[in-house]
């Protein structure tokens, strides 16, 4: 019972959105629909293979200047089929 305890604890607060600020659509900001993402980054990227659906961008493949960082300063790279491609989401809550 302990070590369920132990387990259950240990993975609270892994979600991205327990940072208490609220998604605006920025890039790499979760979202559920392209309506959540503010018009530069208005496509809402499912990144299934890294269990996350973000705000993105396109770019030109091999180029990761125009991608930027996440809001803690990891850098995105651009991937094919051009799509700018951050390493997490944004810490946010995800709009409802």
């Amino acid at each position: 019972m302990i070590a369920l305890a132990l387990v259950v604890g240990a993975c609270a607060g892994d979600s991205p959105g327990d940072t208490g600020r609220l998604c605006a659509g920025n890039l790499y900001d979760i979202c559920h629909s392209e309506h959540d993402c503010l018009p530069a980054n208005g496509d809402c990227h499912n990144f299934a293979s890294a269990g996350f659906q973000v705000c993105s961008k396109g770019c030109t493949v091999g180029d990761d200047s125009t991608c930027g960082s996440t809001s803690d300063g990891q850098q995105a790279t651009c991937v094919a089929p051009g799509v700018c491609t951050p390493p997490a989401a944004n810490p946010c809550t995800p709009p409802r």
